[in-house]
């Protein structure tokens, strides 16, 4: 009887992969569109103070004309388009980890934030957009209520 080790399929799967990605690396066969297509976003940092929401995204590399904001049906959408300005037919990129590339990113707004009055300011590679609540739903101070 002879004995025959079992490969789990996805074990298996994961290891060409793994192996894979290392010849890859050793061998610098590099893709000069791998990140383009990676599908990557800028960083966002979101966060709420009791007057409003602010999103701050960073935007190394792109100009204010770059950016373009569109609110629709409480619907905020962050859109960037930067042209590629270099002739890519003198050169082939050796390896390529950073650029300038589109993307598009959208975030519900809650009801309670005021849509006529949102703000954004752009300053050294930082997109920060203000989000001011209406004024019903900013938290008011605790009253005291006299038992009588």
């Amino acid at each position: 009887m002879n004995l025959v080790r079992f490969q789990h399929p996805r074990y298996n799967v994961n290891r060409v992969l793994v192996d894979e990605l290392f010849n890859n690396f050793f061998n610098n066969d590099y893709h000069e569109d791998y990140v383009k297509n990676c599908g990557s976003a800028p960083a966002t940092n979101v966060f709420e103070t009791e007057k409003e929401f602010k999103i701050e995204l960073s935007l190394p590399g792109y100009a204010k004309e770059d950016v373009q904001l569109i609110n629709k049906d409480n619907l905020l959408t962050i859109k960037v388009e930067k042209e590629e300005s270099e002739n890519r037919e003198t050169f082939k990129y050796e390896r390529r980890e950073f650029g300038a590339y589109n993307f598009e990113k959208q975030y519900r707004l809650p009801k309670t934030v005021d849509s006529e009055q949102i703000t954004a300011k752009f300053e050294n590679g930082i997109l920060s957009v203000v989000l001011p609540k209406k004024e019903e739903a900013k938290e008011k101070e605790a009253v005291e209520i006299k038992i009588s």
